[in-house]
């Protein structure tokens, strides 16, 4: 085989690599409308989530931040606010009507489901634990794109922190349906630099709007 043929053969796979790549954003694309099109394989209940983040999942990434924000305030953030809606591309999380007890203890109970939006992809979620101004804990139930997910699910905790600060810890794990025995963790260095700048903007100094 000649050189320019070898060349022409790079850029034929090139282009079917592009083609690809554009049909699969527009699958995605037109599939994220509805987060909860799929169910996952397995929801994770709360008895098994510290397994799940720390060996269960193929992937998983605890990120803490600390912030001089009251305990209130940041528990408000967590359970009443649309944090990822003032990012680009992104919306929610917005919780179902049906399960908010507005004045509650907790205002979210143990089943209360909400959903995450983004271009690509959207998530349906399910409380699994949670104690007020302390900790939540979710399950992924379904997601947008037809069987992609195995498994997720995220956890929230607000600890004491030292000269009256607090420490907020967000942890989230999950498992591709097909591929989960690849070494996904090792991506944890590459995403966390992109999940870091979403908690600090969750917890900014400058209030955001309660949806509720």
């Amino acid at each position: 085989m000649s050189t320019s043929q070898i060349v022409w053969l790079v850029i034929g796979v090139l282009a079917a690599l592009g083609v690809v790549g554009i049909v699969g954003l527009v699958v995605l694309w037109g599939t994220a409308s509805n987060p909860g099109r799929s169910a996952v394989r397995k929801e994770v209940p709360a008895e098994e989530i510290d397994r799940y983040i720390e060996r269960g999942a193929a992937f998983a990434i605890v990120l803490t931040e600390r912030t001089p924000l009251s305990r209130r305030e940041v528990w408000d953030r967590v359970v009443n606010v649309e944090y990822m809606s003032s990012l680009p591309l992104l919306s929610g999380p917005v919780w179902s009507g049906d399960d908010v007890i507005p004045g509650a203890t907790p205002v979210v109970p143990v089943g209360a489901a909400r959903t995450m939006s983004g271009t690509l992809m959207s998530v349906s979620e399910r409380v699994t634990h949670v104690e007020d101004e302390a900790e939540l804990t979710l399950t992924g139930t379904a997601v947008s794109f037809p069987l992609a997910i195995h498994s997720f699910a995220e956890r929230w905790t607000i600890t004491d922190g030292p000269r009256g600060t607090l420490v907020v810890t967000w942890a989230i794990a999950g498992s591709p349906r097909w591929v989960g025995w690849l070494p996904w963790r090792w991506a944890v260095p590459f995403v966390r630099p992109i999940l870091g700048f979403v908690l600090r903007h969750i917890l900014r100094l400058k209030p955001f709007r309660s949806v509720r």
